[in-house]
């Protein structure tokens, strides 16, 4: 090992001498250099060097080879010399990170995050390692549609070669057809490729127009220049040889044949696409996008020919409606544009969703509908607009009204879903009308809700709300209150309950009565269905309500209560152990009594949990004896049958 380190480390001698001969780099430095090189190259030859060896050696060759980079722009600036000529330690940097990017990735075949970043690399400095490195991560990764996108766009851009990039794209389609990132910039391709042909003509002065539509708005233009990496775009200049196969004629031939072409292109993608994924709607919804922007002959016609296709093979899925309608108002998602929003449209989008209500009358349908005029009734109070906005001289379009009609409608037609039926009364609350929400909970929850946790918890907020209008409650209806969501606590599983304990125990915390029955209540509960450690655990949340109500000793007696039920939860001792080693550590000796006879107790039943031995033994070596603390190392190796070490944590 030590020979081959260095070998490569007097390997290194030209380009080091060189750094020092331009005074790019001092001796000393150099000197810190090598050290630094050889410490990553005794890393990488260790028998298993680790992913993260390769990566740091990498970000120190580029953070050195930056450095040299400035000083020599800096020592060109002070010599005025802006054509100095390029000497060893110009390549050395790039190639040797190019070996470790190769090393890296032999080692890690299947890591393709680390083969892009070899790629993004190569493509920076123009290496000619790239196209061997495609190939490479193309054999090793041919199911990753990322690697044929992201070689096409290579040679798409950089070696300007459309044909390579077509028979990559081919292979990967091959490889891929699944993949809809594939077939969408298959066919974006193959559109940039027809439309560069088409702005040379334009630039020779043989035609006019291209084929992107004009119609984008600022943003949108200001985005796409920002992120212009992302699009595949062909440079023109391996392209005039290709040109004079054009037949000469006037503007509107021309223009009309690649816009011909254009959409025979995009039919043949479409269809080839179709048979592969028949099922997926966003691949559809994708190809109109790029329909929608490009300028292509007859493009009404192929529009209607693809929302026939989805309506025959989507009309039984809600998304396919909710997209429909959605095509038919403006962006919802873009609040500056909402006041362009009118009555017609909205009346639109409306009866499209009445007509996907009788084709599939569901509850996901519903539930579309409604998040619909939910988005248009907080994006018009948004825009500051008035119901007005939506009025015509026949009739008024109200959003509002219209959205308590869709959640009656679901209810009479037996679709409605907890989470529509908490909608519902949630938007009657925000709309103020607190006496008919009160009214609908009773309802839904002696209903089909009956066990409905979300839906109780908000009938119990209302119902709290209720009471605490009144400056002095009233007993009679704090009992009501208290004994009917007691009865749903003693119906509902303790994991489910989580959010009515909670609000319970907070809400009642002031009543002794009543938070001593809920207490009752839990005991009850627990005797029947234990302790939990996943998640909520009822007997430490009480316990805590306790002892920040009550103190300790309250709190005490209660987790004593609660241990001494069936199968108590590990969480609970942890609680308990916890609460008494705050007090031990301040002196307390008979806490430091307490705490062992609950780390005692609890390893009665959970003697093989390795971390209730590993605190048991820092508790010990904390407040304990040498004694006590080497008496429960040999109990936790003898209980667990195999050899371990407790090493006291550094918290401790």
């Amino acid at each position: 090992m030590a020979d081959v380190v260095q070998f490569k480390l007097e390997r290194m001698l030209p380009e080091l001498d060189d750094l020092e001969k331009r005074s790019l780099f001092s001796r000393q430095e150099i000197a810190e250099i090598v050290k630094q090189r050889r410490k990553f190259e005794y890393r990488l030859k260790r028998p298993s060097p680790l992913k993260q060896d390769f990566v740091a050696y990498i970000d120190y060759e580029k953070s050195l080879d930056s450095l040299r980079l400035l000083r020599k722009k800096a020592q060109m600036k002070t010599t005025g010399d802006r054509k100095l000529k390029k000497s060893v330690s110009d390549y050395a940097g790039v190639s040797r990170i190019i070996e470790i990017y190769r090393l890296a990735t032999t080692r890690f075949k299947g890591d393709i995050e680390l083969w892009f970043q070899y790629l993004e690399f190569c493509r920076e400095r123009r290496n000619g390692r790239m196209k061997k490195a495609l190939a490479q991560v193309i054999r090793f990764h041919p199911k990753v549609p990322g690697v044929w996108i992201y070689a096409a766009a290579w040679e798409f851009d950089n070696n300007l070669n459309a044909a390579a990039a077509r028979a990559l794209m081919h292979s990967g389609l091959r490889a891929c057809p699944t993949s809809e990132d594939l077939w969408v910039e298959y066919l974006r391709m193959e559109l940039t490729y027809l439309n560069k042909l088409k702005a040379r003509k334009v630039v020779l002065g043989e035609d006019e127009g291209t084929l992107a539509r004009s119609g984008k708005s600022a943003k949108e233009e200001q985005w796409r220049d920002e992120n212009k990496e992302l699009f595949i775009v062909l440079d023109d200049k391996r392209e005039e040889d290709k040109l004079s196969n054009l037949h000469d004629g006037d503007s509107k031939e021309k223009l009309d044949l690649f816009r011909e072409q254009g959409l025979s292109v995009l039919q043949t993608v479409y269809g080839g696409s179709i048979k592969a994924l028949p099922s997926s709607f966003s691949l559809r919804t994708k190809f109109l996008d790029i329909l929608e922007a490009t300028d292509l002959g007859h493009s009404e016609d192929m529009r209607n020919e693809i929302l026939a296709d989805m309506k025959r093979d989507f009309s039984k899925e809600p998304k396919y409606w909710d997209w429909l309608a959605r095509q038919e108002v403006i962006d919802l998602n873009n609040p500056e544009t909402t006041g362009a929003m009118t009555a017609d449209q909205l009346s639109r989008a409306i009866e499209v969703y009445e007509e996907g209500l009788k084709i599939v009358p569901s509850a996901s349908m519903f539930d579309c509908y409604a998040k619909f005029l939910m988005d248009v009734i907080h994006f018009k109070n948004k825009g500051s607009q008035s119901s007005e906005l939506f009025s015509t001289a026949r009739h008024v379009m109200d959003p509002i009204s219209h959205l308590l009609v869709v959640y009656e409608k679901a209810e009479t037609m037996g679709c409605i879903t907890e989470d529509l039926a908490c909608q519902h009364v949630s938007f009657l609350l925000q709309l103020g009308k607190v006496d008919e929400a009160k009214t609908l909970a009773e309802k839904l929850c002696s209903g089909k809700f009956s066990e409905a946790v979300q839906l109780w918890a908000l009938r119990f907020s209302i119902e709290m709300r209720f009471i605490q209008k009144n400056c002095t409650p009233n007993k009679a209806a704090l009992s009501s209150i208290f004994e009917l969501l007691r009865s749903v606590l003693l119906k509902l599983p303790i994991l489910e309950a989580e959010t009515i304990w909670l609000m319970a125990l907070k809400y009642f915390s002031t009543h002794k009565k009543f938070f001593d029955k809920l207490v009752e209540t839990s005991i009850s509960l627990l005797a029947k269905d234990g302790g939990s450690d996943d998640g909520f655990s009822l007997s430490t949340t009480i316990v805590n309500f306790v002892l920040q109500r009550d103190g300790l000793g309250s709190a005490r007696e209660l987790y004593k209560r609660f241990l001494a039920l069936p199968h108590p939860g590990l969480s609970l001792y942890r609680n308990c152990i916890e609460l008494e080693l705050n007090l031990a550590s301040s002196g307390d000796k008979i806490s430091l009594g307490n705490v062992r006879k609950l780390f005692e107790t609890a390893l009665t039943t959970y003697d093989q949990d390795v971390r209730l031995w590993q605190d048991y033994y820092n508790m010990e070596i904390k407040m304990g004896t040498s004694e006590t603390a080497a008496a429960v190392h040999w109990r936790a190796r003898k209980t667990l049958k195999k050899s371990i070490s407790l090493v006291p944590s550094l918290d401790m």
